[in-house]
């Protein structure tokens, strides 16, 4: 029964992920609704990620994410969605529709892009990229203290995530982040 319910899931992800490839983009609900039923099923948690084409930390976040490096490790342990959100005039026909208003109904409408969110299997949401003071957007984590934040959102969101494995994501983003900006 567990496999075919992990089939049915992974099925329902490729079609909408075919969807998106065939010009319409799937709504936002959907996606995640699909992902909240796929990490039931394989014991794992939901991260959305908000972006948009014109975002350069949006591309970071992705090669992050699903790159050689740690794409792997990710995957083990998150099912990932990406959302397509605060496209310019002519790509708006590349956003998912109502993914913006869940980002609204978040408290992250006016963070900017990247965003990013993690839900439980039961679909609860556990933490978000709003981690600095002020609840103020991470973004893509490449400060010390954006770094030290999502630190502590791993630890939140992937209990079987060894401190090693974490440590592997902490140095990986110290490995890229940008050179501080001069003063």
């Amino acid at each position: 029964m567990k496999i075919r319910i992990v089939f049915l899931c992974v099925f329902v992800l490729a079609v909408l992920q075919i969807l998106q490839a065939a010009g319409s983009p799937p709504p936002a609900d959907s996606l995640l609704s699909a992902a909240v039923k796929t990490a039931k099923a394989e014991d794992k948690v939901v991260l959305v990620h908000f972006g948009a084409s014109w975002c350069g930390w949006c591309k970071r976040l992705d090669e992050m994410l699903q790159g050689k490096e740690l794409g792997r490790l990710i995957a083990n342990h998150y099912v990932v969605v990406h959302l397509t959100v605060q496209e310019s005039d002519a790509n708006k026909k590349l956003e998912n529709p109502g993914a913006e208003d869940m980002m609204n109904a978040q408290g992250a409408g006016k963070s900017g892009v990247p965003v990013f969110m993690f839900f439980d299997k039961d679909g609860k949401k556990i933490a978000d990229s709003l981690a600095l003071p002020n609840r103020v957007n991470i973004g893509y984590p490449a400060s010390p203290e954006e770094i030290q934040a999502f630190a502590g959102i791993l630890e939140k969101t992937s209990p079987r995530m060894t401190p090693a494995q974490r440590a592997s994501v902490i140095d990986y983003l110290k490995k890229h982040a940008p050179p501080p900006e001069p003063h």
